[in-house]
């Protein structure tokens, strides 16, 4: 095992269990947090879940995830990267922080003033250009069988059309108990995974899906074992957004395959719309009766 291997696992190691650590004792503060202050799921307006549930678990995730990168770059752990240099991972790293921080706080006020949230998908496209506007972005494209395509001024449309297209998928995977998370955390474990066995230093892709990989995996116990939070419906899309960054981070000019998850998650977009119409039309009718039980049940 070449020594770049064995730093990337180690940090791999070291950024997953500090934000899951971190994540899984910050849960629990914020959702009797949300219980206090009454910031609850709708029933009415997510049907999947029959009874009220805190909110704010896009709250922990921010939290855990940018405390622990921040103490990344304090340690200097960027100084011998393979492919970014420190500017541009710096750079990255602002503006990381200021989309996410400015996704959080409208998500937030959302849940608190449990509004439709019209504006959500405006915030995340605001939030990609500013992405591209601090270097993360897809500057080509390697098809095979037809060569490099430069994207030029086309890297921000197919920016903005890639995160939403995630953010989709995991908003509409957060329906069922506990589903986006598990997915997130198991994809981001895997991609830190792979570029540490690639031993080419690429730490700072490490360490995101490492970080990410472990706040995300915190939270999941008391999503699907205690169910005491959800991330909701504004707050899911952080979630998606962070994701959705970490794949435009890994994508590199000299080996990228990022083309072929667009077709993927194209057609995991439209296998999890058609389950998601049959399942609403399912559940929707035991929702109801489950409510006028209830109702029924209430004393005069």
């Amino acid at each position: 095992m070449g020594e770049g291997m064995k730093s990337g696992f180690a940090l791999s190691l070291f950024a997953a269990g500090a934000s899951f650590i971190f994540s899984i004792l910050l849960t629990p503060v914020v959702f009797r947090f949300a219980q206090y202050k009454g910031i609850l799921s709708e029933p009415k307006k997510i049907r999947f879940y029959l009874f009220p549930r805190p909110l704010l678990g896009h709250v922990v995730l921010f939290i855990s995830f940018y405390l622990i990168l921040a103490a990344t770059f304090i340690l200097r752990l960027y100084a011998d990267e393979y492919y970014y240099t420190r500017g541009e991972i710096e750079r990255m790293g602002i503006g990381l922080f200021l989309s996410s921080l400015f996704l959080c706080i409208s998500s937030t006020f959302s849940d608190i003033r449990k509004d439709r949230g019209d504006l959500e998908w405006v915030y995340i496209i605001v939030c990609t250009l500013m992405l591209y506007f601090f270097g993360i972005r897809f500057t080509i494209l390697r098809i095979p069988f037809l060569g490099t395509v430069d994207l030029k001024y086309f890297g921000a449309p197919l920016l903005i059309i890639w995160v939403l297209l995630l953010v989709s998928i995991v908003e509409l995977l957060d329906f069922f108990e506990g589903a986006a998370g598990a997915l997130v955390a198991l994809v981001s474990v895997v991609y830190a995974l792979l570029h540490a066995v690639s031993g080419r230093r690429e730490f700072f892709v490490i360490i995101f899906f490492a970080i990410l990989g472990g706040a995300v995996a915190g939270i999941l116990p008391y999503q699907i074992l205690r169910r005491k939070i959800i991330y909701g419906k504004s707050g899911n899309k952080l979630l998606g957004f962070l994701f959705a960054a970490g794949t435009v981070i890994s994508h590199r000019k000299e080996t990228t395959g990022q083309f072929v998850l667009f077709p993927v998650a194209l057609v995991l977009f439209i296998i999890v719309v058609v389950n998601f119409l049959f399942l609403d039309q399912q559940l929707r009718p035991l929702t109801t009766q489950n409510r006028r039980k209830k109702e029924t049940a209430k004393p005069a």
